[in-house]
């Protein structure tokens, strides 16, 4: 299954919370927190009734200019469907350097498939 274009767009707001979610643990280790709306109409979260062609969990990456690296996944919240608002997650600590760093979520399919990483993105500064 190909996640479509317009699914992406149900992505309703992308916040990266950069100066709170971007917390210091150790020199370059940071914890990073996303928080996003997701209209499952479209396509639909898996659940045991449901296991082919639905949205198995939402993946966050570093897409920096040279970069992707894939910093951690957030689960579907149980019984999600229709518009949720709110979804959020926080990575275990993950070296991130200083500066500039182009984070992105994608919706994965149960198949393996994701979404498009740049429709849903935004650029913060990790302070050191």
């Amino acid at each position: 299954m190909k996640i479509h274009r317009s699914i992406l767009q149900t992505f309703l707001v992308f916040v990266v919370a950069a100066s709170a979610g971007l917390v210091l643990l150790s020199r370059r280790d940071r914890t990073v927190t996303v928080t996003f709306d997701y209209d499952f109409r479209l396509s639909p979260a898996c659940s045991p009734k449901l296991t082919k062609k639905c949205v198995k969990q939402f993946n966050v990456y570093d897409i920096s200019p040279g970069v992707r690296t894939k910093l951690f996944s957030i689960p579907v919240p149980a019984g999600a469907a229709g518009s949720v608002k709110g979804i959020t997650g926080t990575s275990p600590p993950v070296p991130l350097s200083a500066g500039k760093h182009t984070l992105a979520v994608t919706a994965e399919s149960v198949e393996g498939t994701e979404s498009d990483s740049s429709a849903c993105a935004t650029t913060v500064k990790v302070k050191r």
